[in-house]
This record gives structure tokens, C-alpha cells and sequence, in this order.
């Protein structure tokens, strides 16, 4: 029999509710990837660091100093346990699916309904390795020798295309347009800061397509 394989996603959580159970060096890192793309967090734990301390001052996130209960999950987008305890991890799993709920066990993927990528960020790009929980330093380094070559030019090149996907109407031809740009070396014209460059590879993407 084959192993499990991730099937990936890339989930919009700006404004969602996310429970977040631990309050150590895991959950500190969980809720700083949290916090950068938006989501609206309730961490729950007897104990925080100072980290997630300050973050409850500031008002980022709202804290409860105090075991989790089964009912902390309702109204919950996802939920993640990030605790040392393996026993309070499998509490805090069975109440989200009890609830129909999607949950992440941090060091424990037997336990998950889904895994964590090491993430990289260049602006709207993101680099995302997983390795279904069975190596996640290797996943790291991966990531680490990826976002080498993915400098600052990718996430302009993005905001770019991101505009143009705005103002061409979907579909085959937009598709064209777009593949063209990329491939006629648009991202080592950002990088160079050759503007008349990109202009010209775009006017060229834009006629070869009328041209047809």
C-alpha cells in the first residue's frame, strides 16, 4: 500500500476565526505565521511565552490563560494545538473533528488533518515545501536553497502579472499573455530595473496575440 500524500492548499485566512491551543516555542512560531496573513486568533493555554504575551497586550490576538475545553473549538475556521503534551494534542484533535472542523497537531502528523509547509515569502510569492510531516528538516533546508533564487524581482513580477490578470478577460488568451512575459525573461528585467525592457516584452506578449 502506497503512503498518504498531502494533497496541498493554500488557505485565505485573513479576518477568519483560528484557535491556537499552547502557548510555548511551538505555538509562538505558529501564531507569527498566523498573524502575518491576517487571521483572527484565540490562543487558549495555562502558560505563554512573552512573545505571545506581548501580542495579547497589542491586541492581536485574544488570550485565555487556561487548560483548553472542548468547546473553545466552536466557531472556529481551523484549529491548530501546538502544547508539549501528546495527550492534550489528541484532546484538542478529537473536539475540532467532533465539530467537523479541519485540525493541525504540531509534531504529530498521525494526528493531523492536514500539515504545515515550510513557507518562504517574497511578496505575493510564496515557496511552500512539505514532505507530509515525515521530514520537516529537510523541508526547511529545501526551502532555505529555493528562496535563493527568488529574489525581491519575483514579487514585483507577481504584482505585475496580478494587475493584468485584472484588466485582460480570462481565459486561453490572457493565459498566453502571461506565459509570454514570464518566459521572455521579464524577472531579470525588474531585476536590472530595465523598465523600457519590461514595456517592450509586454507590448510584444500583448501583438503577438492580436497578431493571431
Amino acid at each position: 500500500m502506497n503512503e498518504p500524500q498531502d494533497f496541498p492548499i493554500c488557505l485565505q485566512l485573513r479576518g477568519k476565526r483560528v484557535l491556537l491551543v499552547g502557548g510555548g516555542k511551538l505555538a509562538t512560531l505558529r501564531l507569527g505565521s498566523l498573524l502575518e496573513v491576517g487571521a483572527r486568533v484565540r490562543v487558549v493555554a495555562p502558560q505563554v511565552s512573552a512573545e505571545i504575551e506581548g501580542h495579547a497586550r497589542s491586541g492581536a490576538v485574544f488570550l485565555e490563560r487556561r487548560p483548553f475545553m472542548a468547546q473553545d473549538c466552536d466557531g472556529a475556521f481551523v484549529v491548530f494545538s501546538a502544547t508539549d503534551d501528546r495527550g492534550a494534542n489528541r484532546a484538542v484533535v478529537e473536539a475540532a473533528r467532533a465539530r467537523g472542523i479541519l485540525v493541525n497537531a504540531a509534531d504529530a502528523p498521525e494526528l493531523c488533518d492536514f500539515t504545515v509547509p515550510s513557507i518562504g515569502r517574497q511578496g505575493f510569492v510564496t515557496v511552500a515545501v512539505a514532505t507530509s510531516g515525515q521530514a520537516p528538516g529537510l523541508a526547511r533546508v529545501l526551502r532555505h536553497r529555493l528562496m535563493a533564487h527568488v529574489g525581491p524581482e519575483y514579487a514585483l513580477l507577481a504584482r505585475l502579472l496580478g494587475r493584468l490578470r485584472r484588466r485582460v478577460p480570462g481565459g486561453p488568451r490572457r493565459t498566453r499573455i502571461i506565459s509570454q512575459i514570464i518566459e521572455r525573461g521579464a524577472a531579470e528585467l525588474i531585476a536590472r530595473k530595465d523598465r523600457r525592457g519590461l514595456r517592450t516584452v509586454v507590448r510584444q506578449a500583448f501583438s503577438s496575440e492580436e497578431a493571431q
